[in-house]
């Protein structure tokens, strides 16, 4: 796993104690987080190579790009905990549990993002010519940006 993030979110993970490497499988994951993880990943090769969680019926075309199509519907979203280190420790366990139930033969990217309420978290696969955000992570003001790389098992 490879891992990129603003300052913001390099001080806020400094400031509580807190590595993007470790799962945190002590955490426990709100009932939200659970559903969203027990649904799965699924794959749809009709409309083009997607996955999402949920139900494909459900699954939104709002974007002219499988990547923002992506990113837009397998997304969660959860308030912030009172303490910044229990935030940040159930989101990256989240990420990382989420992680493993992408498919190994993609490069996907999960995007995790803390603004002042809410902690939101996406995912997508990885595709030439597409992309969800700008390479400059600091260009984000508003919020912590972290992004997890996860590369395909060749």
């Amino acid at each position: 796993m490879k891992y990129k993030c603003n300052q913001q979110m390099l001080e806020l993970a400094r400031s509580n104690d807190v590595s993007f490497e470790n799962n945190y499988n002590e955490c426990r994951l709100s009932k939200e987080l659970r559903y969203f993880l027990n649904e799965g990943i699924r794959e749809n090769y009709k409309n083009g190579d997607i996955y999402y969680c949920y139900s494909e019926d459900n699954f939104g075309y709002f974007y002219d790009d499988l990547t923002g199509n992506e990113t837009s519907n397998n997304k969660v979203v959860f308030d912030r905990c009172k303490s910044d280190k229990l935030t940040l420790k159930t989101a990256i366990s989240f990420c990382h549990k989420l992680s493993c139930l992408l498919p190994d033969y993609h490069d996907f990217k999960i995007i995790m993002s803390i603004d002042d309420s809410y902690v939101s978290i996406s995912f997508h696969m990885v595709r030439e010519g597409e992309s969800w955000l700008m390479d400059d992570l600091e260009e984000y003001k508003q919020e912590a940006i972290l992004v997890m790389e996860k590369k395909a098992v060749c």
